[in-house]
């Protein structure tokens, strides 16, 4: 579904990623851990083409992205959807209006059919009593799953989520693995890829975890056979996530 092979990526001379590989197959969730500033939202970004890579080539679906002309990158993020870190919604649009907007822009419904399956969407994420509130009228947490919605609205065969869970309380961080967890679960045909620090979320939605240091991926394995690994690389990140002293970036 998603392939990775041999991406490097440099800004202004610092190397982000160094001859990076990943591969995601359809139905799988891979959580990408690591530390702060390692490049895991860089690599999310060159999957969809919004960050070209130095060397390197990247694959949806057997599509080359890398080179890819506008119609080509349109279809691709068409069938892959990005649910940013601030979640990127229209602070003057509602809602509902913000989650129609894929569906809006693509004009494939009418606009009985976009009001149904937004409101079908908003309903699944116990939204609706929020649809006609805007952005800045709603708790962050409404707004990550606002955000989510206007996601799975579209029904994409994937789904990179970078941080979902960044900037919320324990209790809502909870609340957004599980429904991440929830999504995989009712689709397990779509693939996700999902950038995180949150060790809770990211054993409790992997299919598989990759370690990302140094600019690749250092180790990708089950979460069973991660969170039992030797690997030193694997222990020197669990004991700083789990040090009582640490603050998150």
């Amino acid at each position: 579904m998603i392939e990775l092979t041999g991406v490097s990526k440099a800004f202004d001379g610092h190397v982000v990623l160094q001859e990076l590989d990943l591969r995601v197959a359809t139905g799988e969730t891979v959580v990408i851990l690591g530390r702060s500033g390692t490049g895991k939202s860089v690599t999310l970004k060159h999957i969809v083409g919004l960050i070209p890579p130095d060397t390197g080539s990247v694959r949806v679906e057997g599509t080359e992205v890398v080179g890819a002309d506008r119609a080509t990158l349109r279809r691709i993020r068409e069938q892959v959807a990005y649910l940013f870190q601030n979640g990127a919604l229209v602070n003057w649009m509602t809602v509902r209006d913000n989650v129609a907007l894929p569906l809006v822009e693509r004009g494939l419904l009418s606009q009985p059919e976009i009001l149904a399956r937004v409101d079908e969407t908003l309903a699944k994420l116990d939204l609706l009593a929020a649809a006609a509130r805007y952005p800045g009228e709603i708790s962050g947490g409404m707004r990550k799953r606002a955000a989510l919605c206007r996601v799975l609205v579209a029904e994409p065969q994937a789904i990179l989520y970078d941080e979902p869970t960044a900037g919320l309380d324990p209790i809502m961080a909870r609340t957004v693995a599980g429904l991440i967890e929830r999504v995989g679960t009712e689709h397990p045909e779509r693939a996700a890829v999902v950038v995180t620090h949150d060790l809770d979320l990211a054993f409790a939605v992997a299919d598989r975890i990759a370690l990302h240091d140094d600019g690749h991926i250092a180790v990708i394995d089950t979460p069973d056979r991660f969170a039992a690994s030797d690997h030193p690389v694997i222990r020197g990140f669990l004991q700083e996530r789990t040090t009582p002293e640490e603050t998150d970036p």
